[in-house]
C-alpha cells in the first residue's frame, strides 16, 4: 500500500481539498490486492488503489468513454511479418499506465482508507481529493489514457494506419508499433529504431 501511496504520490494524481461544488458526491475508492506471480515463479504481494467507477452517472459525471483498441488480424500480421522476414520484437506494459493522462473536468473522490498514517498531515471531515490524472476504475479512463498515448506517437513522428489506429508506422518504414490498452508491440528490421522508441516511451 504504501509503495502504491507513493507511486499515487508522485506522479501528482491529486489535490486535497476541503470545499465540493454543491451537487457534487466524491466518488468512493478502495483498495484492491493481489499475489502475483513473477516469471521466475516467486511471488509478490501488489496493492491497487482503484475509483468506484460504477457509482458514476452518465451526462454527469462522465461523457465519452470510447478508446479504439487493436484488431486480432493487426497483431497476427505484425507477427507474421516479424516471423518472416526475421525481424526484432519487444513486448512493453506501461506500468500504471491509466495514471499518465490528465483528466478533464473536475472529478471528485473521497480520501483512500489508510490516508491518515500515510500521509503526515491529519485531513479533516471535509477533506476530499481532487483528481488530476486517471485512476484504474475511472469510467473515462481508457480514453484518456489513448488519447494521451496517441497524441504523444504523433510528436515523435509515427502516423497511424488508415486501417487500425492503434497501429503505428514509422515516418522512415523501419518501425511498427502497435497499442493495445496498456500492452505495447515495437517490431523492426534493426534493434536500434526498437530501443530509441523504447527509451522516448520511458521518458
Amino acid at each position: 500500500m504504501h509503495f502504491e501511496f507513493l507511486s499515487l504520490k508522485n506522479n501528482k494524481t491529486w489535490n486535497y481539498v476541503d470545499n465540493v461544488p454543491d451537487g457534487i458526491k466524491p466518488i468512493g475508492c478502495k483498495w484492491v490486492f493481489l499475489l502475483k506471480t513473477n516469471p521466475d515463479e516467486t511471488q509478490r504481494f501488489k496493492a491497487r488503489l482503484v475509483i468506484k467507477g460504477y457509482h458514476q452517472i452518465p451526462g454527469i459525471d462522465f461523457g465519452e468513454t470510447f478508446a479504439p483498441v487493436a484488431r486480432l488480424v493487426s497483431f497476427r500480421l505484425l507477427v507474421e511479418l516479424t516471423i518472416l522476414h526475421n525481424w526484432e520484437i519487444h513486448h512493453i506494459d506501461v506500468s500504471t499506465a491509466f495514471l499518465n493522462p490528465p483528466v478533464d473536468g473536475d472529478i471528485y473522490m473521497q480520501l483512500p482508507e489508510g490516508v491518515d498514517w500515510l500521509e503526515p498531515f491529519k485531513p479533516t471531515s471535509k477533506t476530499v481529493c481532487k483528481l488530476n490524472k486517471a485512476l484504474y476504475g475511472l469510467k473515462l479512463a481508457l480514453r484518456l489514457w489513448y488519447d494521451h498515448i496517441d497524441k504523444f506517437l504523433q510528436t515523435i513522428e509515427l502516423y497511424r494506419s488508415p486501417n487500425d489506429c492503434n497501429l503505428y508506422i514509422a515516418n522512415d518504414g523501419k518501425l511498427l508499433l502497435l497499442l493495445y490498452v496498456d500492452d505495447i508491440l515495437i517490431s523492426s528490421k534493426y534493434k536500434d529504431p526498437i530501443q530509441e522508441m523504447k527509451f522516448k516511451l520511458h521518458a
